[in-house]
C-alpha cells in the first residue's frame, strides 16, 4: 500500500499509474489523518495518536509505502524517477520502529532527519 499525499493532479496520476503497474493499491491522505496512525491506515480503522497539531499547520507532499517488498518498492521508485514527474518532498517506508507512529508524527521526524 502507498500512502498518498500530493499537491499537483499530474504527480497523482503518475504515482497512480505506476502503483497500478506494480498492482499496489494507494490511498490518499490529507489533513484529516494527520492524527492518524499508519497502523490504523494500513488497515482501515480509525486509530489515533495523542498528538497536538499545530493551527494552520502546512502538511507537505508525502508517500509513505507499507509492506511493499524491496523489489515492489524498487521498481515503484525507478519507474518514477523514469516519468520525469517533479520529486515528492518526502518519503518513508513504514519499519516496525514507525507503524504505530502517527502521520504527523512521521513528517516531522523526517523533517529533523533532512535537517540533519
Amino acid at each position: 500500500m502507498i500512502l498518498m499525499h500530493v499537491n499537483m493532479k499530474e504527480k497523482a496520476e503518475t504515482v497512480r499509474s505506476i502503483a497500478a503497474e506494480i498492482n499496489e493499491e494507494v490511498k490518499v491522505i490529507g489533513y484529516r489523518e494527520l492524527n492518524r496512525t499508519l497502523t490504523g491506515l494500513s488497515l482501515g480503522r480509525v486509530i489515533t495518536g495523542k498528538v497536538s497539531i499545530p493551527t494552520l499547520y502546512q502538511m507537505p507532499e508525502l508517500l509513505v509505502f507499507i509492506g511493499m517488498d524491496e523489489d515492489k518498492l524498487d521498481a515503484f521508485l525507478d519507474k518514477y524517477k523514469e516519468s520525469k514527474a517533479e520529486p515528492v518532498a518526502l518519503k518513508a517506508v513504514a519499519t516496525s520502529h514507525n507503524i504505530s507512529w502517527t502521520v504527523y508524527e512521521l513528517i516531522e521526524n523526517l523533517k529533523k532527519e533532512i535537517a540533519g
